[in-house]
């Protein structure tokens, strides 16, 4: 009895092991399923060039996955807080400049707050020019969120 007790309780390490679901494919198709577009705004307060490189990949990933299932991603990405002052060539590493064009190739659209610049004393001539100025990125994420925009916080 204790060997058949055993015997079950290995099969069912056995069953429940990742190394049995290691095959398993990720794919994001049940929550996209029958959408036609994705909106989404990102609200970016990143004060660090390696975390912008870091998030501004990933939004060039998660859209090409959203490409890549049918979906046609609306995107926009919104800059506010201390990390306003990263947004002009010199600033930017050469990697976070191609993704920022390539990004601004595939229709993403780039926000700068103009409270957040004058607060943290940017010079809003010096942005880069995939990156719009606009007068308060809250009133940005309040239009956007009351047109259907999915909002993200990046921190």
């Amino acid at each position: 009895m204790l060997k058949r007790i055993m015997v079950l309780g290995v099969l069912l390490l056995l069953a429940c092991s990742p190394i049995l679901h290691a095959g398993q494919k990720a794919d994001d198709r049940e929550a996209l399923a029958g959408l036609k577009t994705a909106r989404v705004i990102f609200d970016v307060r990143v004060p660090e060039l390696e975390k912008l490189d870091f998030n501004l990949r990933n939004f060039n990933e998660t859209f090409d996955g959203i490409v890549a299932q049918g979906v046609k991603p609306e995107m926009i990405v919104v800059f506010r807080g201390p990390g306003v002052r990263l947004l002009t060539a010199a600033a930017l590493d050469e990697e976070a400049r191609d993704l920022f064009r390539e990004l601004k190739r595939k229709g993403v659209r780039f926000e700068a707050c103009a409270v957040a610049m004058r607060i943290f004393k940017a010079d809003p001539a010096g942005l880069i020019p995939e990156v719009k100025l606009v007068a308060n990125v809250f009133n940005s994420l309040i239009g956007y969120q009351n047109k259907g925009y999915a909002t993200i916080a990046i921190n």
